[in-house]
Protein backbone atom coordinates (compact mmCIF):
# COMPACT_ATOMS: atom_id res chain seq x y z
CA UNK A 1 0.00 0.00 0.00
CA UNK A 2 2.29 2.69 1.23
CA UNK A 3 6.12 0.89 1.04
CA UNK A 4 5.99 1.75 -2.98
CA UNK A 5 6.30 5.44 -2.55
CA UNK A 6 8.91 5.54 0.50
CA UNK A 7 12.32 7.26 -0.64
CA UNK A 8 15.68 5.35 0.93
CA UNK A 9 16.78 7.23 2.91
CA UNK A 10 13.90 9.03 4.27
CA UNK A 11 14.31 13.36 5.22
CA UNK A 12 16.61 14.02 7.76
CA UNK A 13 15.67 13.39 11.63
CA UNK A 14 12.76 10.94 10.35
CA UNK A 15 12.72 7.41 10.65
CA UNK A 16 9.56 5.14 10.04
CA UNK A 17 7.29 4.54 13.51
CA UNK A 18 4.65 1.78 12.17
CA UNK A 19 4.06 0.44 8.82
CA UNK A 20 0.80 -1.92 9.29
CA UNK A 21 -0.49 -2.26 5.44
CA UNK A 22 -3.01 -4.62 6.72
CA UNK A 23 -4.92 -1.51 8.56
CA UNK A 24 -3.24 1.15 6.37
CA UNK A 25 -1.64 2.74 8.84
CA UNK A 26 1.87 3.94 8.27
CA UNK A 27 3.40 6.30 11.03
CA UNK A 28 6.96 8.64 11.07
CA UNK A 29 8.45 10.02 14.12
CA UNK A 30 11.02 12.52 14.13
CA UNK A 31 13.41 14.27 16.08
CA UNK A 32 13.76 11.45 18.44
CA UNK A 33 9.87 11.57 19.03
CA UNK A 34 9.28 14.63 18.85
CA UNK A 35 7.11 14.90 16.60
CA UNK A 36 4.42 12.10 14.70
CA UNK A 37 3.52 12.60 10.99
CA UNK A 38 0.88 9.53 9.86
CA UNK A 39 -1.22 8.77 7.29
CA UNK A 40 -4.34 6.47 7.90
CA UNK A 41 -6.83 4.85 5.93
CA UNK A 42 -10.38 6.00 6.98
CA UNK A 43 -12.25 4.81 3.78
CA UNK A 44 -14.98 4.50 6.35
CA UNK A 45 -15.73 8.28 7.18
CA UNK A 46 -14.29 9.61 3.73
CA UNK A 47 -14.66 7.16 0.90
CA UNK A 48 -14.28 9.89 -1.84
CA UNK A 49 -10.57 10.61 0.05
CA UNK A 50 -10.06 8.11 2.49
CA UNK A 51 -6.27 8.75 3.12
CA UNK A 52 -5.62 10.74 6.19
CA UNK A 53 -2.47 12.63 7.00
CA UNK A 54 -2.12 14.32 10.77
CA UNK A 55 0.73 15.38 12.97
CA UNK A 56 1.04 14.91 16.61
CA UNK A 57 3.76 16.25 19.11
CA UNK A 58 4.47 13.71 21.06
CA UNK A 59 6.77 15.64 23.52
CA UNK A 60 6.44 18.64 25.38
CA UNK A 61 4.37 20.71 27.97
CA UNK A 62 3.69 23.49 25.66
CA UNK A 63 2.74 23.69 21.83
CA UNK A 64 5.68 24.34 20.22
CA UNK A 65 3.90 25.29 16.50
CA UNK A 66 -0.03 26.14 15.59
CA UNK A 67 -0.34 23.50 12.74
CA UNK A 68 -3.71 24.10 12.90
CA UNK A 69 -2.75 27.44 11.63
CA UNK A 70 -0.68 25.79 8.67
CA UNK A 71 -3.52 24.79 6.95
CA UNK A 72 -1.95 21.70 5.36
CA UNK A 73 -3.99 19.62 3.03
CA UNK A 74 -5.52 16.72 5.26
CA UNK A 75 -7.20 14.27 2.93
CA UNK A 76 -5.82 12.55 -0.14
CA UNK A 77 -7.50 10.62 -2.66
CA UNK A 78 -4.84 7.70 -3.23
CA UNK A 79 -1.65 6.24 -1.15
CA UNK A 80 0.85 8.11 -3.35
CA UNK A 81 -0.48 11.34 -2.82
CA UNK A 82 -0.54 11.15 0.94
CA UNK A 83 2.68 9.67 1.85
CA UNK A 84 4.30 12.81 -0.85
CA UNK A 85 2.68 15.10 1.28
CA UNK A 86 4.00 13.39 4.58
CA UNK A 87 7.67 13.83 3.32
CA UNK A 88 7.01 17.44 2.48
CA UNK A 89 5.13 17.94 5.95
CA UNK A 90 8.44 16.82 7.72
CA UNK A 91 11.08 18.55 5.31
CA UNK A 92 8.87 21.53 6.41
CA UNK A 93 9.32 20.79 10.09
CA UNK A 94 13.06 20.11 9.27
CA UNK A 95 12.99 23.71 7.44
CA UNK A 96 11.73 25.50 10.22
CA UNK A 97 12.40 23.67 13.02
CA UNK A 98 14.81 26.31 14.51
CA UNK A 99 11.93 28.86 14.49
CA UNK A 100 9.83 26.54 16.83
CA UNK A 101 9.71 27.10 20.44
CA UNK A 102 12.24 24.88 22.09
CA UNK A 103 11.13 22.02 23.66
CA UNK A 104 10.12 22.38 27.08
CA UNK A 105 9.08 19.83 29.53
CA UNK A 106 8.69 21.92 32.60
CA UNK A 107 8.13 25.81 32.46
CA UNK A 108 10.15 28.10 34.58
CA UNK A 109 9.74 31.82 35.04
CA UNK A 110 12.36 34.25 36.06
CA UNK A 111 10.90 36.00 39.71
CA UNK A 112 13.30 38.51 40.20
CA UNK A 113 17.27 39.34 40.19
CA UNK A 114 19.71 37.70 42.59
CA UNK A 115 20.07 40.38 44.47
CA UNK A 116 16.39 40.26 45.53
CA UNK A 117 17.07 36.40 47.23
CA UNK A 118 15.45 37.05 50.80
CA UNK A 119 12.45 38.56 49.40
CA UNK A 120 11.74 36.01 47.03
CA UNK A 121 12.69 32.93 49.28
CA UNK A 122 10.33 34.63 51.72
CA UNK A 123 7.42 34.56 49.71
CA UNK A 124 8.00 31.73 47.22
CA UNK A 125 9.83 29.51 50.28
CA UNK A 126 11.70 26.77 47.92
CA UNK A 127 12.08 25.55 44.51
CA UNK A 128 13.77 28.87 43.46
CA UNK A 129 17.03 28.45 41.44
CA UNK A 130 19.51 31.24 40.35
CA UNK A 131 20.66 31.24 36.53
CA UNK A 132 22.37 33.93 34.30
CA UNK A 133 20.71 35.06 31.12
CA UNK A 134 22.25 37.40 28.31
CA UNK A 135 24.89 38.68 31.32
CA UNK A 136 22.35 39.41 34.24
CA UNK A 137 21.73 37.23 37.22
CA UNK A 138 17.97 35.83 37.85
CA UNK A 139 16.33 33.83 40.08
CA UNK A 140 13.58 31.50 38.52
CA UNK A 141 10.75 29.43 39.80
CA UNK A 142 8.73 26.68 37.83
CA UNK A 143 5.54 27.55 36.55
CA UNK A 144 2.68 25.69 37.68
CA UNK A 145 -0.83 25.71 36.31
CA UNK A 146 -2.91 28.03 38.87
CA UNK A 147 -6.80 27.25 39.61
CA UNK A 148 -8.60 28.81 37.08
CA UNK A 149 -5.53 29.50 34.13
CA UNK A 150 -5.31 27.41 31.27
CA UNK A 151 -2.03 28.01 30.01
CA UNK A 152 1.36 28.53 32.18
CA UNK A 153 1.72 32.57 30.37
CA UNK A 154 -1.44 33.83 32.65
CA UNK A 155 -0.25 31.33 35.59
CA UNK A 156 3.59 32.76 35.49
CA UNK A 157 1.81 36.91 35.30
CA UNK A 158 -0.33 36.17 38.15
CA UNK A 159 1.95 34.50 40.36
CA UNK A 160 4.51 37.82 40.08
CA UNK A 161 1.51 40.04 40.16
CA UNK A 162 0.92 38.33 43.78
CA UNK A 163 4.17 38.42 45.51
CA UNK A 164 4.65 42.39 44.04
CA UNK A 165 1.21 43.10 45.40
CA UNK A 166 1.53 41.33 48.72
CA UNK A 167 5.30 43.57 49.63
CA UNK A 168 3.68 46.71 47.63
CA UNK A 169 6.74 46.59 45.78
CA UNK A 170 7.00 49.77 43.03
CA UNK A 171 6.56 48.55 39.44
CA UNK A 172 9.95 49.27 38.51
CA UNK A 173 11.14 47.18 41.73
CA UNK A 174 9.59 44.02 39.76
CA UNK A 175 12.05 42.34 37.64
CA UNK A 176 10.77 38.73 36.83
CA UNK A 177 8.61 37.86 33.46
CA UNK A 178 11.38 35.59 31.37
CA UNK A 179 9.53 32.48 30.71
CA UNK A 180 11.99 29.43 29.87
CA UNK A 181 11.82 25.77 29.94
CA UNK A 182 14.09 23.35 31.79
CA UNK A 183 17.59 24.37 30.15
CA UNK A 184 16.50 28.05 30.11
CA UNK A 185 15.89 28.65 26.70
CA UNK A 186 13.64 31.26 26.07
CA UNK A 187 10.22 30.41 25.21
CA UNK A 188 8.94 34.35 25.79
CA UNK A 189 9.75 37.75 27.44
CA UNK A 190 6.53 38.42 29.64
CA UNK A 191 7.97 41.56 30.59
CA UNK A 192 5.70 43.85 28.65
CA UNK A 193 2.71 42.20 29.38
CA UNK A 194 3.71 41.93 33.10
CA UNK A 195 4.03 45.61 33.30
CA UNK A 196 0.71 46.02 31.77
CA UNK A 197 -1.30 43.70 34.24
CA UNK A 198 0.98 45.67 37.47
CA UNK A 199 0.28 49.25 36.51
CA UNK A 200 -3.69 48.09 37.24
CA UNK A 201 -2.68 46.80 40.38
CA UNK A 202 0.10 48.68 42.03
CA UNK A 203 -1.12 52.02 40.67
Amino acid sequence: MYQPYLPDPLPENWKIGELDEKYGYLEFLGFEGEFLVAVMDQSNDNPSAPFNLFMNQLKGVLHRHDFEKLDWPAWFESEKEAVDSALQLMNWINQNYSDFLPLTLEVLVSVGKEAQLDILRSYYKEGLSIHEYEGEVFVFRKVSLLYGCTEFEESAIKSICHFAQSYNMAIEEVKGGLLTNEKFELIEDLRPKLHFYLKKILA
